[in-house]
């Protein structure tokens, strides 16, 4: 039975793969470098109106942290604004607004592929190089223009070496650094400024902003004073600079309030762009900057601030003032209000430029000439084929997503007879069958997806309300289940279309004190309830351990913890370094945390060798706490209370499936199952790749880092409280003799949901295809459906439990 539900297991992970690889194909792009289309010669021979570009980008630097008063530091920046040497503009970010595909999309001006997303953590990744893929950095390399480049590697990912006369790349995804990953980048700006004849082209990208923001989310106390750090780089290179250089300063997208991105909310698609120049006060300002007063006092929802572009705008803008062909992909439009730095004739010829080349990738050929009345006409005409072609879908491999779709739906059903089998029309069928078909069905409405939290609560506590039917003598167990689950559903903000201020969450991040002798009590209480001396031991030791390194975590964050864990931290760190430095906490992370793993590990071998040697039966419970442990070592401080719900929780479920349901294989699996995804969506997750959490993915890790070793922490660190519930059923289930039928029906019970649920989702996905949100909301649930699928059912599910089982 167990050998067939494994190879039922990697028949679905074969299905949903064949499916993702014909969902999320590489797109089709015009190869080839772009040459001029309309009065070639003339356009050939005009001087351009720059001779120098330097484009600053500041990573997750959203349209009010440059605009709005209340958010804004760049008061330098501000000043250039009012003085009109500098033009602001809100630049429109097409989801996934992760940096990979956004750096594509101002490099080349195409639209984005969602996989673009998946790959932009892939450190070693090259199939999303830009070797055969005209661009404008490509195209100032055709003509022979000098470019130097400093900041986030992804760049050196994209792009030949070659392109680059000197470079220096910065590691894009080391979140807890935000200031000597900074400083790499601006300790190369006084020189190149010193010899700016030596380079046309300069490249600076800054990530500490985005770490900021992953950090300590929008409002972290961090961010003024990065605001000012990077103001102060902008006036520099502008008192350097003269007339002839272009200093565009911009985001390559937004962020949440949380800090994350790769959605598709305002604040995450909505980047600031300026471009600056002592030339430009010699011209008139864009409308809507001149009407406004910078910085802007009134707050906007929709992060719209001055003249509203796309992101994209920025290639044909930058092929037009440089006076190179745009690159033959791109969908942009050229920025209006630069068109007066033309003069009227090469103004006429660079619109028509403009219209014919997206005319060529639209397809469709129309003589520029007859295409447009007039530029206002012109630039509506524009606009419109513009957004066509970003509404345009990928090119689907059709044969790929039939044959994967056919092979879950084979799947499914074979699973769908063992399980008929095994449980025999009775009611654990029934109740997989109703949860697997109502989530199913959800994947068909966007809403659903986005709010799919509100449908496990409803699945959570309609199953407490028939349980407290059928067992009536249980009131107070069942109550103190529906005080927890209640508990836990108001801890975070869930979903991608409310947000709540007064979360559980928020009150504690308001009231750290509180929060920090919650978090003490918690962490210290596991180990107190252990049975023996050696679990006690093992326990306290890790618990210790793993108090310490948050405690010191949230010293090198700034957070505010009691005194007297200051000093406790303080004189732990000392014997761990033996540094009194000031910078004493941020040397012992990565020590601190690499000995807990260690301590952990430990813990863990001696507890299975002992229960060998004297053949203990409490070993499983003494595992599951020091993997709790772990849980929440990798938990972000302010959920860490949440465990005390999840054992009280645990507990009561423990009684109740024991007592009165017979330690039931199947009614334990299906209770796992339903508290895995509520508490996933109820910890702070969501079908968004906007709230995936990095800031716990580097424990213990340097910035000499492993991509596979952060991928697996990010994965652990994202799936927290799915791994605490399928860790629940150890204890009930792999106890006894049966141990090896009741890993098999807990896996049929997981397998039967997943089949069921996965080929609704897929069906969607096919149906939908081509849906309004089919990137924003549909792909992503797919993308979070296979990420669990392996992580949590093969790797968690299989790998790690089975040699748990032999040796247990």
């Amino acid at each position: 039975m167990m050998k067939r539900i494994f190879a039922l297991l990697i028949f679905q992970l074969v299905a949903i793969s064949i499916f993702c690889a014909g969902f999320f194909p590489q797109k089709k792009v015009l190869k080839g470098d772009a040459t001029f289309l309309v009065e070639s010669d003339l356009q050939s021979k005009a001087k351009p109106v720059f001779n120098k570009l330097v484009l600053v980008v500041i990573d997750a630097l959203r349209s009010d942290f440059v605009f709005e008063e209340s958010k804004s530091h760049f008061f330098h920046l501000h000043s250039l604004l009012e003085q009109g040497n500098a033009w602001g503009f809100t630049a429109f970010s097409n989801p996934p607004t992760v940096t990979l595909p956004r750096l594509k999309g101002i490099t080349t001006g195409s639209t984005p592929n969602f996989l673009d997303a998946i790959l932009n953590v892939a450190e070693g990744d090259s199939s999303s190089n830009l070797n055969e893929q005209d661009s404008w950095i490509k195209q100032f390399v055709n003509y022979n223009k000098t470019i130097r480049f400093f900041g986030d590697d992804t760049w050196l990912k994209l792009f030949p070496l070659e392109f680059f006369d000197e470079y220096e790349g910065t590691n894009s995804f080391f979140v807890s650094d935000f200031e000597q990953v900074d400083h790499n980048v601006t300790r190369h700006v006084p020189e190149q400024l010193m010899n700016q004849e030596d380079w046309d082209v300069l490249i600076l990208h800054y990530l500490g902003l985005d770490h900021i923001g992953h950090k300590g989310g929008s409002e972290s106390q961090f961010m003024p004073a990065k605001h000012q750090e990077m103001d102060d780089i902008i006036r520099q290179i502008y008192e350097h600079s003269d007339d002839d250089t272009l200093i565009c300063v911009m985001g390559d997208h937004g962020m949440n309030d949380n800090g994350n991105h790769g959605g598709s909310s305002s604040g995450e698609t909505s980047a600031a762009m300026v471009l600056i120049s002592k030339k430009l006060q010699n011209y008139e300002m864009p409308t809507q900057q001149k009407l406004a007063q910078l910085p802007i006092k009134d707050t906007n929802p929709s992060y719209q601030y001055l003249t509203s572009i796309q992101q994209v705008d920025l290639v044909p803008t930058l092929a037009t003032l440089f006076n190179f062909p745009i690159p033959k992909n791109s969908v942009g439009v050229i920025i209006r209000e630069t068109l007066q730095l033309l003069d009227d004739k090469l103004l006429t010829v660079k619109v028509q430029e403009n219209f014919q080349q997206l005319q060529s990738v639209k397809r469709t050929h129309i003589d520029a000439d007859e295409g447009f009345e007039n530029l206002d006409a012109a630039f509506q005409k524009m606009r419109d084929v513009q957004s066509e072609l970003m509404r345009s879908a990928t090119d689907y491999n059709y044969d790929f997503l039939y044959l994967g779709l056919g092979i879950l739906l084979v799947s499914t059903m074979v699973g769908m007879a063992a399980g008929l089998k095994q449980m025999r029309f009775e009611k654990p069928f029934f109740i997989i069958l109703t949860i697997s078909l109502i989530v199913g069905l959800s994947s068909f409405g966007s809403s659903f997806v986005e709010e799919e939290h509100q449908i496990w609560w409803w699945i959570a506590t309609g199953g407490v309300l028939l349980s407290s039917l059928y067992t009536p003598d249980k009131k107070s167990t069942h109550l103190t289940i529906l005080i927890c689950l209640r508990i836990i559903r108001g801890w975070n903000n869930s979903g991608q279309k409310h947000f709540y201020e007064n979360t559980i969450f928020e009150i504690l991040k308001r009231n750290p004190i509180q929060q920090w002798y919650l978090n003490f009590f918690t962490i210290f209480s596991l180990g107190l309830l252990q049975g023996d001396l050696l679990s006690f031991l093992s326990t306290m030791l890790i618990s210790m351990l793993c108090f310490v390194y948050k405690v010191t975590w949230a010293i090198v964050n700034r957070e505010t913890v009691p005194d007297w864990m200051y000093q406790v931290a303080l004189k732990s760190c000392f014997i761990i370094t033996g540094s009194v430095t000031d910078d004493v906490f941020e040397e012992s992370l990565v020590p601190l945390a690499r000995f807990f793993f260690k301590c952990l590990l430990g813990s863990i071998v001696v507890n299975l060798g002992v229960a060998k040697l004297t053949s203990k039966k409490s070993t499983l419970n003494s595992i599951c706490t020091s993997l709790t442990m772990l849980l929440i070592f990798q938990s972000p401080s302010s959920n860490i209370p949440l465990f005390l719900a999840y054992n009280t929780l645990r507990k009561s479920l423990t009684t109740l499936l024991v007592e009165n349901y017979g330690s039931g294989s199947f009614i334990t699996s299906i209770t796992s199952l339903v508290l895995q995804y509520f508490t996933f969506f109820h910890f702070g997750g969501t079908n968004s790749i906007a709230t995936v959490d990095l800031s716990n993915a580097y424990h213990g890790v340097s910035q000499n880092y492993n991509i596979y070793l952060v991928g697996f922490m990010m994965c652990l660190s994202n799936f927290v409280p799915p791994i605490y519930w399928s860790i629940f059923t150890w204890r009930i289930l792999y106890n006894g003799n049966q141990k090896w039928n009741h890993f098999s029906h807990n896996k049929l019970t997981f397998f039967m949901f997943n089949c069921i649920s996965g080929c609704a989702l897929l069906l969607a996905c096919l149906i939908l295809r081509f849906h309004l949100f089919i990137w924003s909301v549909f792909s992503p649930k797919l993308c979070y459906y296979a990420a669990w699928n392996i992580f949590m059912n093969l790797v968690i599910g299989w790998i790690l439990e089975i040699p748990l089982l032999l040796m247990n």
